[in-house]
C-alpha cells in the first residue's frame, strides 16, 4: 500500500459541502483546510500560505534533456521551494499521444525527484483524451496505463512519498476508470484539473467524480485539490468567482490556472486583467500590470479562505454567502445540490 495523506476532520457545514480539516502530509507541518495554494507568491503572502504550487511543463524535448543530464530538479524545480511550506510539484505534459516506456521511466524518475513528499500525477492536455475533437475510450485506456505504469514503477524501487491521484473533468464513462486505478491503489488524496472550466457549469461531472471518490474514499478523511478552474466568461463589468467557490463544493484547496484557454495574444504593456474582490466574491476587468494584480489575488484569496476556515462549524456558511453580492441563487442553489447529493457520513 502507497504512504497516504492522514485527514482529521475538525468541523463542517451541514448545508454546504465545506469542511474544516486537519491534514498531515509526510515531512511537513500540518495543514489546516479549506485553504487557497499559490503559485510564486510575493513575500506579504508568506507567513499565511500552507501550500506552494512549482509548475513545470514538460515536452518531448524536456524529457531528451532530463535524458541527457541537461535538467535536473535541482536546477529547474528546488530552487522554487519554500522552507515550512508543503511544496506541490506539478508536470503539466504537453504533448499529444502517450510516449514509450523508456521516455516514461525517464520522466517518472525526475519527477519523483523533483517532488518534496507528496506525488501529484501529472496533468495532461486534453489532446491526449481525444481522437479529433471527441473523447476516444482508446486514449482514456492508453492514459489510464499511463498512469499505473508510473504508479507502479514508483512503488517498485521503493517509494516513501504520498500520492494524489489526478483527475481531468470529463464525463463519468471516462473519469471512472481513472478513478477507478486510484482507488484500486490506495489513493485517498485527489486532485481534480478543471481545465479552465467553470465546474457550476459543469456541476453534473463534478459531482459524479466526487461521488465516485466517496464510495471508496469518503470525502471528510480525503484531501480533494483542485486546480485549473474557470469562472464565468464575461466581457464587462463583473463575474462570480467560481473558482474560489470550489471550497464550498468538497474541495479542501484550490489552486492556480496554469493552462491557457483559446489563442495567446502578447500582453500590451497594462492589459485587460482580472481583479479578485473580497467583498463580493466576484473579479472586475481593469487595465493593470497582470502581475501586481495576480499578486493581489493571492494574497486577497488566501486571507478570505482563511477567513471562512475560522467560520466553518461556528458560523451557518448561507449566512456568509449572503453577504457576498456577486453569489446569487443560482451558485447557491447549485453549491448546496452538491452537498446534499454527495452525502458523507
Amino acid at each position: 500500500m502507497p504512504v497516504t495523506i492522514q485527514v482529521h476532520e475538525k468541523n463542517r457545514d451541514e448545508e454546504f459541502g465545506i469542511l474544516r480539516k486537519e491534514v498531515l502530509f509526510p515531512m511537513v507541518p500540518p495543514i489546516e483546510t479549506p485553504t487557497k495554494c499559490v503559485k510564486n507568491p510575493p513575500s506579504t503572502i508568506l507567513p499565511n500560505a500552507s501550500i506552494n504550487e512549482v509548475i513545470k511543463k514538460i515536452t518531448l524535448k524536456s524529457i531528451e534533456s532530463i535524458r541527457e543530464g541537461i535538467d535536473t530538479p535541482n536546477k529547474s524545480i528546488k530552487p522554487r521551494f519554500l522552507p515550512n511550506k508543503l511544496n506541490l510539484t506539478i508536470f503539466e505534459l504537453m504533448f499529444d499521444m502517450v510516449p514509450d516506456k523508456d521516455k516514461i521511466k525517464s520522466l517518472t524518475s525526475y519527477w519523483y525527484a523533483s517532488s518534496q513528499s507528496v506525488l501529484v500525477l501529472p496533468t495532461v492536455t486534453s489532446t491526449m483524451l481525444k481522437e479529433g475533437k471527441k473523447l476516444s475510450d482508446k486514449k482514456i485506456f492508453e492514459y489510464v496505463g499511463m498512469m499505473r505504469y508510473i504508479i507502479e514503477i514508483t512503488e517498485a524501487v521503493g517509494n516513501h512519498k504520498a500520492f494524489i491521484g489526478t483527475i481531468p473533468l470529463l464525463p463519468p464513462k471516462y473519469s471512472k476508470p481513472i478513478i477507478e486505478l486510484y482507488l484500486e491503489k490506495g489513493f485517498t488524496s485527489f486532485a481534480i484539473d478543471v481545465g479552465t472550466k467553470d465546474f457550476l457549469n459543469h456541476e453534473t461531472d463534478f459531482r459524479a467524480i466526487l461521488t465516485e471518490i466517496n464510495e471508496e474514499a469518503p470525502l471528510n478523511k480525503a484531501f480533494i485539490y483542485a486546480c485549473n478552474l474557470g469562472i464565468p466568461q464575461f466581457e464587462m463589468y463583473r463575474a462570480r468567482a467560481d473558482d474560489f467557490l470550489s471550497l464550498f463544493a468538497y474541495v479542501d484547496g484550490f489552486g492556480s490556472t496554469f493552462k491557457t484557454r483559446g489563442s495567446y495574444k502578447m500582453p500590451i504593456s497594462k492589459p485587460k486583467v482580472k481583479k479578485f474582490l473580497r467583498t463580493e466574491l466576484c473579479y472586475e476587468h481593469i487595465y493593470d500590470s497582470r502581475e501586481k494584480v495576480n499578486d493581489f489575488n493571492q494574497i486577497e484569496q488566501v486571507t478570505e479562505a482563511n477567513l471562512i476556515r475560522n467560520l466553518v462549524g461556528k458560523e451557518k456558511m448561507q449566512k456568509y454567502l449572503n453577504t457576498k453580492k456577486a453569489v446569487d441563487s443560482f451558485a447557491i442553489k447549485h453549491l448546496g445540490s452538491i452537498a446534499q447529493k454527495v452525502k458523507i457520513s
